[in-house]
């Protein structure tokens, strides 16, 4: 999977960019695509509060999946996104599973019908 981190009034250093890729490689093990791709944007909101925002978009063969939150502290808004990402990916899989199975038992179906005629 392809990381690519973009900082606005955060300095992205050696030391983020290895923790935002350590808490995505969990999402190895659901996508296990190379050429799936997570856009992640980390900020500080001086005028909001004075919290961090991340956000993070995967971008895989199927549809993208979006997510996004603000926290107190920057790591505390990885950790949260890294989560809604993880369950965004854990729903479409298990949805193209249940659409896969669907379309199994209707095939099943028409198999048995076309062998009774």
């Amino acid at each position: 999977m392809n990381y690519n981190i973009k900082g606005t009034d955060v300095a992205v250093t050696d030391e983020l960019r290895t923790y935002v890729e350590k808490k995505l490689s969990t999402l190895d093990k659901i996508c296990n695509r190379d050429s799936a791709r997570v856009d992640v944007v980390v900020a500080y909101l001086e005028s909001e509060e004075k919290q961090y925002w991340a956000e993070m978009n995967l971008l895989d063969a199927g549809e993208p999946l979006h997510a996004e939150t603000r926290a107190a502290t920057l790591y505390q808004a990885i950790d949260a996104t890294v989560n809604e990402l993880t369950e965004e990916l854990n729903k479409t899989k298990s949805k193209r599973k249940d659409e896969a199975r669907h379309d199994a038992v209707k095939g099943k179906e028409m198999l048995r019908e076309s062998e009774e005629i």
